[in-house]
């Protein structure tokens, strides 16, 4: 509907004007802002937390593989036992 160029960004504030008055708009737009940051700060608290929890994740998986036995390039796989010969 509308691009953000600042003639439809004018437009909006002209209906607004026309629909509130003078009065009301500065009151509305004190409690919009308010709001939006209120909206900012939960969500970099959400985003924060997930953040925090991959970490967690990330964490707890590179323990888990650094007490797995590791068979490959530079581990040589364990001899199975040998029984001790009888005399």
């Amino acid at each position: 509907m509308f691009g953000g160029d600042i003639f439809s960004i004018g437009f909006i504030l002209f209906l607004a004007f026309l629909l509130f008055g003078p009065r009301k708009l500065p009151e509305i737009a004190r409690t919009l802002g308010k709001g939006l940051g209120e909206l900012r700060r939960a969500s970099n608290e959400l985003r924060n937390s997930f953040e925090e929890e991959i970490r967690n994740l990330d964490r707890h998986s590179e323990g888990a593989s650094d007490s797995a036995p590791h068979y490959g390039h530079n581990y040589s796989e364990p001899a199975p036992e040998e029984p001790e010969p009888k005399s």
